[in-house]
């Protein structure tokens, strides 16, 4: 074989892998004290930043993705690009779920703590009682 088909290998040396590494701990560090202070709604948007940096840092020099083709380092980052836009979806529905429309635009809707857990199922129209068979 020709030396322009056999394969390039790169090697990483090992204080790369162990700053990686540190790092990652020290990340893990900062999520976990994030978790206990009161960010309010932003909690779960910095914990998914640092999620995402950890992530990035695994996938750039431990997957090695730092060292590889542009097509393969194009389609990480649109995979992210990707992932991000469906997490937004998801966080947009999420924070919008209690709110109801009202004649002046949108309200929140306000929460009743005493019926909280409890769910009762609204009467179905023509279900009755009476006509319910047991198996």
């Amino acid at each position: 074989m020709s030396e322009s088909h056999e394969a390039h290998h790169h090697i990483v040396p090992i204080p790369v892998y162990l700053t990686i590494f540190a790092t990652l701990l020290v990340m893990t560090g900062l999520t976990i004290w994030v978790s206990f202070q009161n960010w309010g709604d932003y909690n779960i948007v910095i914990a998914l930043a640092i999620a995402a940096f950890k992530g990035t840092l695994v996938v750039w020099f431990f997957m090695h993705v730092k060292f590889a083709s542009k097509l393969t380092q194009l389609a990480t980052v649109l995979g992210f690009v990707w992932l991000s836009i469906l997490i937004g979806f998801v966080y947009s529905d999420v924070a919008t779920r209690d709110w109801v429309g009202a004649a002046n635009g949108w309200a929140q809707q306000p929460i009743d703590e005493s019926a909280a857990g409890h769910y009762e199922a609204p009467a179905s129209a023509g279900h009755d009682e009476a006509t319910e068979v047991e198996h």
